[in-house]
């Protein structure tokens, strides 16, 4: 390894290549998990409805998507809890939403998604 490639003092090369695989091994299963929350958003959306749980997951999604490759799913999950500390959005406004994080993962529409990314967001405006 080169100077310029160095790393800090105390930053170990080999901990720091484990570190970036396990990292990729996640992203790789970030689209299942997305899914399994999804689903589990949904279910609050059915009667009694469980508001409280439901921006906990919509937060968690919105604060990991970014880091597995999915800007557009946190922008979605962004305005979805904003919208949920405003007022009590009826389902028939949160399911088009779920739909589009749906949309995302099932055409891999990882970082700013291109043309699809850019017609989804506008659908949703």
């Amino acid at each position: 390894m080169a100077d310029s490639d160095a790393l800090p003092d105390g930053l170990d090369a080999e901990a720091l290549a484990r570190a970036e695989a396990a990292l990729d091994r996640l992203s790789r299963d970030y689209p299942r998990w997305l899914r399994a929350d999804i689903a589990a958003a949904r279910a609050c959306l059915t009667p009694p409805a469980d508001r409280d749980r439901l921006y906990t997951i919509i937060h968690d999604i919105k604060g990991q998507a970014g880091s597995f490759g999915y800007p557009l799913v946190s922008r979605i999950g962004q305005d979805l809890c904003r919208m949920l500390t405003e007022d009590a959005p009826p389902p028939e406004r949160i399911t088009p939403l779920l739909e589009a994080m749906e949309i995302i993962i099932d055409h891999g529409l990882t970082d700013d998604g291109g043309e699809m990314g850019r017609e989804l967001l506008a659908r949703l405006d």
